[in-house]
């Protein structure tokens, strides 16, 4: 086995809940099947009496069989057969943990501004909002996340939400009054990753920013701060209306005042890039 591989193979077991010795007499035993506790122990260079102990633990855990002769020789369970049921065994304790944790009463999340460090919390986080919204959701999402957060927002449409989304591609969802911005092209080029703004009810809001691969958080936070919910609400309002009424209108239709007009304005959204570089430099070293 190559050294990448069982770095990797050994993170993947840490992330199961496998010690790191535990992981790392798995996947050795994964391929040096049969051997002794002091061989593995030998073999991985770690100390006999921990390595006996970490054995011991993967018996009890189902990951190896153990010879009851004299020379007690250790055999990995095949992965696919583990893996099969570290899931059951997960979902068994899932349901167990879910019927516990059902009968507590969940207290207020207050007013606080929560930051957010997975990509899946952030989406579940989304579609907690999308549920819990009374009257309207304002969206921007950049092209990555849209799939993932359609769902969420066509149930809450079909539950009389009104919703407006600001989209940088062609874009349909159902129930969703979708807007696609005249300056796309220029957002798509600045931030390489993807943007995600929510606010429901001018009183809770999402903000993320992600990874190009969905893989990471950059950075995240949500809040039920209604002082900081309805200014967001607001500019995200004006500007779906912006681009709204530039989409409708169009160029081509402008008298020279308005098209002057529009010229002069837009700078003001590319004025900020103190802010700009702050935050790209930050998104570059990840975080």
């Amino acid at each position: 086995m190559s050294q990448s591989v069982q770095t990797d193979s050994i993170a993947a077991l840490k992330r199961l809940g496998f010690t790191e010795l535990e992981a790392a007499a798995y996947a050795y035993l994964v391929t040096n099947s049969p051997a002794t506790a002091y061989k593995v122990a030998r073999d991985i260079g770690k100390p006999v009496a921990n390595t006996y102990k970490a054995v011991q633990s993967l018996f009890e855990k189902g990951a190896i069989m153990i010879d009851e002769t004299e020379n007690r020789l250790c055999t990995a369970v095949d992965p696919d057969t583990l893996l099969e049921d570290l899931k059951r065994s997960y979902l068994r304790d899932q349901a167990r943990a879910k019927d516990a944790l059902a009968s507590l009463t969940p207290a207020s999340e207050g007013e606080g501004v929560y930051a957010l460090s997975k990509p899946d919390q952030v989406f579940a986080t989304f579609g907690k909002l999308c549920s819990e919204a009374k009257a309207v959701i304002l969206v921007d999402a950049f092209p990555g996340v849209v799939k993932k957060i359609a769902p969420a927002l066509e149930q809450a449409a079909e539950g009389g939400v009104k919703i407006v989304m600001q989209v940088y591609r062609p874009t349909e969802i159902n129930g969703v009054e979708v807007i696609e911005t005249p300056d796309a092209p220029r957002m798509l080029d600045r931030w390489k990753g993807h943007w995600l703004i929510a606010v429901a009810d001018g009183a809770e809001y999402l903000q993320a920013f992600m990874s190009e691969d969905l893989a990471s958080v950059e950075i995240a936070h949500w809040s039920k701060n209604a002082f900081l919910a309805l200014p967001k609400h607001n500019f995200l309002a004006n500007t779906l209306r912006q681009s709204a009424l530039e989409n409708t209108v169009g160029k081509q239709n402008l008298s020279p005042a308005m098209e002057a007009e529009f010229e002069r304005t837009r700078e003001w959204t590319t004025m900020a890039d103190r802010g700009y570089e702050k935050l790209r430099a930050r998104f570059e070293k990840g975080g």
